[in-house]
């Protein structure tokens, strides 16, 4: 009688458990990005962009659809930091565009799965990380600038 009891506590301790390792995941992501310079700090800002994709589907499957729109929001941002990071060091650039190529791929996966009104966020969210790998891929394959002659 007791066990049956127990049962459901256990299942919620084992949930929050789970939810406090992602949120200390993320965190530490977030730090050694931020530490971290150049190409590495790219990727890394990249690699947390996509990890974030995932956080973000699995808020839209337990129903957090706010909370998943925030994360997506962040997965923008972070997307963002790695292509600046990358086109300003000019390290690291195809293995960013690579992550964020996935990351896309990603974001188009988990819209096919939300119902109708959460899909234009992530449409947007879909396109604004395109833009970011094509400015990529314009700084490493686009004409060069010429520079004027004085």
């Amino acid at each position: 009688m007791i066990m049956k009891k127990s049962i459901p506590i256990i299942a919620l301790l084992l949930v929050s458990l789970g939810a406090f390792a992602f949120q200390r995941n993320i965190e530490q992501m977030k730090a050694a990005a931020e530490r971290a310079s150049g190409g590495n700090q790219a990727k890394q800002y990249a690699e947390l962009a996509k990890y974030l994709v995932d956080i973000a589907d699995q808020q839209f499957t337990q129903g957090n659809n706010e909370q998943a729109h925030a994360t997506m929001r962040d997965v923008a941002n972070y997307a963002a930091k790695a292509r600046d990071a990358s086109i300003q060091s000019h390290g690291k650039m195809k293995d960013t565009e690579i992550i964020l190529r996935e990351t896309q791929r990603r974001i188009g996966a988990v819209k096919r799965t939300l119902a109708v009104e959460d899909r234009p966020a992530m449409d947007m969210i879909e396109k604004k990380v395109e833009q970011l790998r094509q400015d990529l891929l314009d700084e490493m394959f686009g004409p060069k600038k010429k520079e004027k002659k004085s």
